[in-house]
């Protein structure tokens, strides 16, 4: 992946942009002096020399500390030192990898289902997102946006990349038109997108994508970054408005300009889902990548970041991983922020919440519950529509403050309009006994909607 602009736009800033630079991805930790850098990683499409390339920049200058996989398909190197950062971010130039945008008031990674091109129902919609994103790219207005704006692509109807979550979301449908939904996002007020079009030409997504861009940037809300999103201009005017408002933008760009059809390639049927591995606590330490990258690529293996703190390869040939790597292919799914661990606004530990589960569900193959732990409000990792979500909070108990979560069951992930809700408060030394609880009991609803 990568193109001409997004390596200037990787390299340039480099070596005379302040440290601290959230557009360039570069957030400070809560220990002094270190720093955390994003790394986007379009649709999570990566190659095996940007894989090795970010594992050996780990190695150089963070060694004891994992590459961390997100939630949007990027990757994150934690505990380096300022002076590092820029020649961490001239490596990753090299290889073609960008970090504008990857973090501050911009588009952000956009992000595509991790197995569209090789699922024989999905279309093959990465060449589109990455036509929309380099468009998008080169809008001025990119620079001046009230806070972020994400978008996301779904190959198929099962809207595997969590449309009703982001600023704009595009759902494949058979006929190769799509179904736009638009202004959701989480937060600590958590409120889904709602649906702008239904029967959406491929070509028409990019001036849409511009239309909502320009829409936010002369309409958000500057004085107060808490209602500074996009579904925030949506709230202000009201959903009919807002969508009649954005309408009329996207219908002027389209009379205005000359857009060739698109046709959406089909999928690779030959190639097929070989492994798939949940990172604990989305990390991966960089030998282990190594050896990842050794033992796959010779196969001709293809690597992808799916959206839940997990890897998938894709191939033709079967592949033989290390065991420590590939008794990862049955760990639960458990997607945790980094909590109080590096970031400075996390109130609770999450990955030793996260570790806690693991262990009480050892042994449990269950690949259809999904659980998040979002380390404070924020809600990060999207807590509040996962099948099971965990927020963190501190309570006052016996004139201490103890760490605990507020508890959401029966979200629908961000594939669909349902918000998970609210069912208790739990002490973090109660979690993991009720967290094998619930998931008996989400295993129970799962077989159920099968059924019918």
């Amino acid at each position: 992946m990568g193109t001409k602009a997004d390596n200037s736009s990787a390299s340039e800033p480099a070596t005379h942009q302040p440290v601290a630079n959230r557009l360039l991805g570069v957030y400070p930790q809560k220990q002094n002096g270190l720093f955390m850098q994003r790394i986007k990683i379009l649709g999570g499409r990566i190659s095996w020399p940007q894989w090795r390339k970010i594992a050996q920049l780990a190695t150089d200058h963070t060694p004891n500390t994992p590459l961390h996989v997100t939630t949007r398909q990027s990757i994150e190197l934690h505990n380096i030192a300022g002076k590092d950062i820029p020649v961490i971010q001239q490596g990753l130039a090299e290889v073609a990898l960008t970090v504008f945008g990857a973090g501050g008031d911009s588009l952000r990674n956009i992000t595509v289902c991790s197995g569209c091109g090789f699922d024989a129902v999905a279309a093959d919609i990465f060449p589109l997102a990455q036509l929309v994103g380099r468009h998008l790219l080169l809008q001025p207005c990119l620079l001046n946006l009230p806070r972020k704006f994400k978008i996301s692509f779904s190959g198929c109807l099962v809207a595997c990349a969590r449309p009703w979550l982001n600023d704009l979301g595009f759902i494949a449908q058979r006929d190769g038109k799509f179904t736009a939904i638009g202004a959701g996002s989480l937060g600590a007020k958590p409120s889904l997108g709602i649906e702008l079009y239904k029967d959406l030409a491929a070509r028409d997504i990019t001036p849409l994508c511009v239309a909502a861009l320009k829409f936010f940037e002369q309409s958000g809300n500057r004085e107060n970054r808490h209602r500074a999103r996009f579904r925030h201009v949506r709230e202000k005017l009201g959903d009919q408005a807002f969508k009649k408002e954005l309408d009329v933008r996207f219908r002027q760009l389209k009379a205005s300009q000359t857009r060739p059809d698109i046709s959406l390639a089909s999928s690779n049927k030959n190639i097929k889902l070989l492994r798939r591995l949940q990172l604990p606590n989305g990390n991966i330490n960089a030998t282990q990548a190594i050896q990842l990258a050794n033992a796959a690529e010779p196969k001709g293996a293809v690597l992808r970041i799916n959206l839940e703190h997990g890897l998938e390869l894709y191939g033709k040939e079967p592949i033989q991983l290390p065991e420590s790597i590939a008794a990862l292919g049955t760990a639960p799914v458990i997607v945790a922020c980094p909590g109080s661990t590096t970031c400075s606004k996390g109130i609770v530990n999450t990955w030793e919440t996260a570790d806690s589960i693991r262990g009480a569900l050892a042994g449990q193959h269950i690949p259809e519950v999904r659980i998040n732990i979002s380390g404070c409000p924020n809600n990060c990792v999207h807590s509040t529509v996962a099948d099971i979500g965990l927020v963190g909070l501190r309570r006052r108990q016996e004139g201490k403050q103890i760490e605990c979560y507020r508890l959401f069951e029966g979200g629908g992930n961000g594939r669909n309009d349902k918000l998970a809700e609210q069912s208790g408060i739990l002490c973090v030394r109660d979690v993991p006994n009720a967290l094998k609880r619930l998931v008996r009991t989400q295993m129970s609803r799962i077989a159920q909607r099968s059924v019918k």
